[in-house]
């Protein structure tokens, strides 16, 4: 029986020995029409510092003060992903109703829950907005917020409302109950959830070229972004953006690509046995017309590995000359 590795090189039928530099630039500049003179890489508004979030007024109530304080070692531990830290936030026989109704009791449990949770998505992140904090007596506390669910891998979006009852014992404010339902989240998702296993960091090598594809889930997963470059010898030849969506009127995904010649172009998408078809049409810095037939290729059950090529390339009248297959492998950030 054929080992994996035989199998993906006899499915994209391509040997590294390819012309890359040629079929790279083709791939991450395809509305461009022509290759780029190196230039340096402009930074894209995503990489650049945030703008510091202004932050709410201090409460002057220190039992407030306290209750807030609460929900950001939550968010940091749940964060951290560290279970326990969690646990130690609740009372020892506190509880959680999650949104579908199963409930959590004590501390043991509570732990359980989110290691167990943790150890499903590793990469999620929760965000808490409180709404209000009430003090129906002094040692109680009633806290109304939202929460999201943030993750990187090819789940849908998930957001809640969220009561707590926060009792004081000892001086220390702890949480003594939870409660979960789960907020509606407006998202196209579902229309992309096929495309979902292309997050992440990809890499084309050979001949001194380096073409390099980073792609996240943006908007609520109702999006995708991908940020590509192309390098010869260390320096930037070519860079851009593509966003991918949906097309609700068309029923039909879309790729927007932004080169940083000043090139721009759109992309019909099409499902096809062996990955996506791409019906490419752009246009050039100087106005003149692009268009090509892309192909992703996509190795059954391989999430590691895609191809790429390109057919029918047109740079206003003249034809271009096809682009083989070019092999990306998935490039695993080092911790």
């Amino acid at each position: 029986m054929p080992t994996q590795a035989m199998k993906r090189l006899s499915y994209l039928s391509i040997g590294r020995r390819m012309a890359l530099a040629s079929a790279a630039i083709a791939f991450v500049t395809c509305v461009s029409g022509a290759e780029q003179q190196p230039e340096k890489e402009a930074r894209s508004p995503a990489a650049q510092s945030p703008a510091p979030e202004k932050k709410a007024p201090a409460p002057t109530n220190p039992n407030e003060a306290a209750i807030r304080a609460t929900a950001e070692a939550f968010t940091k531990a749940f964060n951290a992903g560290d279970a326990k830290a969690v646990a130690a936030l609740w009372t020892a026989n506190g509880t959680v109703a999650d949104e579908e109704g199963h409930v959590f009791k004590g501390r043991k449990a509570i732990e359980d829950q989110y290691a167990a949770l943790f150890k499903a998505h590793p990469t999620a992140r929760m965000h808490v907005a409180i709404q209000a904090i009430d003090f129906p007596t002094p040692t109680t506390a009633v806290e109304d917020g939202t929460s999201q669910l943030l993750t990187k891998d090819n789940e849908p979006p998930t957001a809640s409302r969220y009561t707590v009852l926060h009792v004081q014992q000892d001086g220390k404010w702890l949480m003594a109950s939870v409660r979960e339902s789960a907020i509606p989240v407006a998202s196209n998702f579902p229309q992309l959830q096929e495309l979902g296993w292309l997050t992440g960091h990809w890499e084309a090598k050979a001949d001194g070229v380096t073409a390099k594809s980073d792609i996240r889930w943006i908007a609520n997963k109702s999006f995708l972004q991908r940020d590509f470059s192309v390098s010869r010898d260390g320096l930037v030849a070519s860079s851009g953006t593509q966003i991918i969506g949906w097309d609700a009127r068309g029923e039909q995904v879309v790729s927007w690509t932004f080169d940083s010649s000043g090139g721009h172009g759109i992309g019909a998408w099409t499902a096809a046995p062996d990955g996506w078809q791409i019906e490419s049409a752009g246009v050039t810095a100087e106005g003149i017309p692009t268009r090509s037939k892309d192909h992703l290729v996509r190795v059954p059950g391989e999430n590691n590995v895609f191809g790429w090529r390109s057919a029918d390339r047109q740079l206003g009248d003249a034809k271009l000359p096809d682009v083989p297959e070019v092999v990306f492998d998935r490039v695993v950030p080092k911790r």
